[in-house]
């Protein structure tokens, strides 16, 4: 073990004590929300006085045993101002029924309902990659699956490319509604022009914005790893990761694209109704497992 990845891994696991709260080993099937329960929910806690997210049903079980055939566990990330709960409310306990072991935590800010994903995306990173190496030698396990939302989908892409230790542990990549081209587009960096750095706003976002130096770097040819399994999944009602073009495709060889709408034309995703959606939970446990093709539902989804 080298010293920098000792080094990421006392940093992570003392990041992980404070921030990756441990789930009760209850048995499923465990409850799933929609996105209007998940807002109803974070908006009556708050009232309540409550302030850290909770962890979704199903996730962060550390005595999980997946009953999914060479399966590996499953790490989500949540998007810019984002938590475990407001992300994967539906999507974490969706994979846990599945047989999945499936673990999330917070970056970027804190725990706190919708506390997360603020920071400078470079901070992020690093900050991300040590929770990762403590997890995984906690699981014991060489290899995960990396699932992100919106700006978590950058930050796995970014972290597997940049990091070829991260890289080596990491079997498949799958992002939903991630702008990994640059949220508002080639159009939107222009017009923005030098703009960006007085724009009020947290850093992640002038991160997130097409042009940036953190994007710059994640798209210099090619964003990909050999080795690593690829899925993009996006909608075209989705105005973060759709805007003008699909700013979420990636056109490299063995990346699976998925536009929602060409799979179940009655959905009408938004940008947070991707991941509350079932047909990105049967694109995602197909991209999991690749043996077993599961059938795709189609209903129209939620907007949100």
């Amino acid at each position: 073990m080298t010293l920098r990845r000792i080094t990421l891994l006392l940093t992570g696991f003392a990041l992980c004590a404070a921030a990756m709260p441990v789930a009760a080993a209850e048995p499923g099937p465990y409850p799933t929300a929609t996105w209007e329960q998940v807002q109803d929910e974070e908006t009556r806690w708050a009232q309540e006085g409550k302030v850290e997210a909770p962890t979704p049903p199903g996730v962060n079980r550390y005595d999980c045993v997946p009953t999914v055939p060479g399966a590996v566990p499953v790490v989500l990330l949540h998007g810019f101002a984002g938590d475990e709960y407001r992300a994967w409310g539906y999507l974490g306990p969706t994979l846990a029924n599945a047989g999945l072991c499936v673990y999330s935590f917070s970056y970027g800010g804190s725990n706190a309902m919708r506390g997360g994903g603020n920071g400078p995306l470079a901070d992020s990173a690093v900050e991300i990659k040590q929770k990762l190496t403590a997890l995984t030698t906690r699981l014991g396990v060489p290899k995960v699956d990396l699932i992100g939302h919106s700006e978590g989908g950058i930050m796995a892409q970014y972290i597997v490319k940049t990091d070829p230790e991260i890289a080596g542990g990491v079997r498949s990549v799958t992002t939903i509604s991630s702008p990994t081209h640059g949220t508002l587009g080639e159009l939107g960096a222009t017009l923005l022009g030098n703009l960006r750095d007085e724009l009020p706003v947290p850093p992640a976002v002038k991160d997130l914005l097409a042009g940036s130096v953190f994007l710059r770097e994640l798209n210099s040819s090619p964003i990909t790893v050999p080795g690593i399994a690829y899925t993009t999944i996006s909608s075209r009602f989705d105005p973060i990761s759709s805007f003008g073009q699909n700013e979420a495709v990636i056109t490299e060889p063995g990346v699976d694209n998925y536009v929602l709408q060409n799979v179940c034309p009655a959905s009408k995703a938004g940008h947070n109704g991707t991941v509350f959606s079932p047909t990105t939970a049967a694109l995602v446990l197909n991209a999991l497992d690749r043996s077993t093709v599961r059938p795709i539902p189609c209903q129209d989804d939620s907007t949100g």
